[in-house]
């Protein structure tokens, strides 16, 4: 796993940016704690593929994190679809407003 402070990137850009085509990734940090994460788009051939994939890599985290949660949740199934319905209200009042 290659970590790059941001003062690093800032400095070595071009090194870092070498690193993250050869290896594919690299995240970045600031104060310790991690701010970004770089990858090597290479393999697509638009951006509206790359754009498209990570919108799938973010759905499925989310998806994994509502599994983790609603797994340790006590809600019963008649909660859980008073919790859809609230939400499908909201949006759609949302939408007409």
């Amino acid at each position: 796993m290659n970590v790059f402070t941001s003062t690093e990137l800032a400095s070595k850009t071009k090194a870092v940016c070498a690193t993250v085509r050869q290896d594919g990734c690299a995240f970045v940090t600031n104060n310790g704690k991690i701010d970004c994460m770089m990858i090597d788009l290479s393999m697509f051939d638009t951006i509206n593929e790359a754009i498209h994939s990570y919108d799938q890599w973010v759905a499925q985290y989310e998806l994994e994190r509502m599994w983790r949660r609603n797994a340790a949740s006590t809600l019963t199934l008649s909660e859980i679809d008073d919790e859809i319905a609230a939400c499908r209200r909201e949006r759609h009042a949302g939408a007409s407003a």
